[in-house]
């Protein structure tokens, strides 16, 4: 049997290091200058992100808007605490 290893979901390492990426080098700029303290929810996959000041708020928006998945959390202008959701218990958790 064949495995089509092209859909599988990218692993909490890959959705971190991408997350960071993805903020640090294309969105990081223009978001601080507007939503400064704010948090924005990033999937990784579609390169796309909800905003909003409350973390669950934007978490809530990020999967109606792309679905019920893990996403890359971060608190705009702030260098520390970035985050993934952890869908099972629907929270946002800090590491």
């Amino acid at each position: 049997m064949k495995h089509n290893y092209m859909n599988k979901s990218p692993s909490l390492e890959e959705i971190t290091k991408l997350g960071e990426k993805i903020y640090n080098e294309e969105l990081r700029g223009s978001l601080e200058k507007q939503y400064m303290g704010q948090y924005v929810v990033i999937d990784v996959e579609q390169k796309k992100y909800q905003i909003d000041p409350d973390r669950l708020v934007a978490l809530e928006k990020a999967k109606k808007e792309f679905g019920d998945k893990l996403f890359y959390i971060i608190q705009i202008g702030s260098t520390q605490n970035p985050g993934l959701n952890y869908t099972v218990k629907k929270h946002a958790w800090i590491f």
